[in-house]
């Protein structure tokens, strides 16, 4: 199985060692294998694209996310994680590592263009690129407008994105994208980018902008913020896509990969 060749893509993201050791064993799995599992479409394009394998002997079968997604918070739990992170009362979320290929200066971008009071939450591990976002944060003044936020109890991610009005996804690249799974579990709109897997992982009913482009974020993310109908519309659609990413279906997919050989 492999989940995605982003050290090819992205070799500056990863130390020397680890590109050596990931791409010696991903080579010869690719040669070796009698079937190489890809996690999403974009994955099996890669592996085709990078090592020239035959695209007959890649299966995609998809990943899920944790079932603490599935369930709704309860009202207490919710107040409670509300208070523990001092968060606003209605918020765009953005869920993943700070780092550059997460692209999160693009939420900030779009943000300058939207009136104050759109608020906007990052939370995820800190990098170097943290830097580059507090610069920014500084420089534009929405230290009033943006938290974020380290080192989250999983336990409460779920209330977390539950309470957000839309979570957001702009990374440059992805092999899948659980966090947006995570979002339809939980019931969220969501609005990602174009140029990887993360339509896969969305489905038709979420909303996808270019990478590059925080006017056509700042526009998507005004459109789902004013208009309720479309966002309870994208919320019903994204939570039936993703139940075609349950552990059963998965499973019995897995299944039918291994029972072929």
């Amino acid at each position: 199985t492999i989940h995605d060749l982003i050290y090819i893509r992205y070799p500056q993201f990863f130390k020397y060692i680890d590109r050596k050791i990931y791409d010696y064993k991903f080579r010869a799995a690719c040669k070796n294998a009698d079937r190489i599992i890809a996690i999403s479409k974009q994955t099996k394009r890669d592996i085709i694209q990078y090592f020239g394998t035959d695209a007959n002997k890649i299966n995609v079968v998809y990943q899920g996310c944790d079932e603490i997604f599935y369930s709704p918070a309860s009202a207490d739990v919710k107040n409670e994680v509300s208070k523990l992170y001092q968060l606003p009362s209605a918020f765009l979320l953005c869920v993943g590592t700070l780092e550059e290929r997460k692209n999160q200066l693009l939420i900030l971008k779009a943000s300058t263009l939207l009136p104050s009071h759109f608020k906007l939450v990052l939370v995820g591990k800190a990098t170097q690129y943290a830097n580059e976002l507090r610069q920014f944060i500084e420089d534009n003044k929405l230290q009033n407008r943006v938290q974020l936020l380290e080192n989250v109890a999983f336990a409460h991610l779920p209330a977390i994105y539950q309470l957000a009005k839309i979570f957001v996804y702009p990374s440059k690249f992805e092999g899948f994208g659980i966090p947006i799974l995570e979002a339809l579990n939980c019931g969220v709109p969501v609005i990602a980018t174009t140029g990887s897997c993360l339509e896969e992982a969305g489905g038709p009913n979420s909303i996808y902008v270019s990478p590059e482009n925080q006017e056509e974020l700042a526009a998507a993310m005004m459109k789902v913020w004013n208009d309720g109908n479309l966002a309870q519309q994208m919320i019903l659609d994204g939570k039936e896509y993703a139940l075609n990413f349950r552990d059963e279906k998965i499973s019995n997919d897995l299944m039918e990969v291994y029972q072929s050989l």
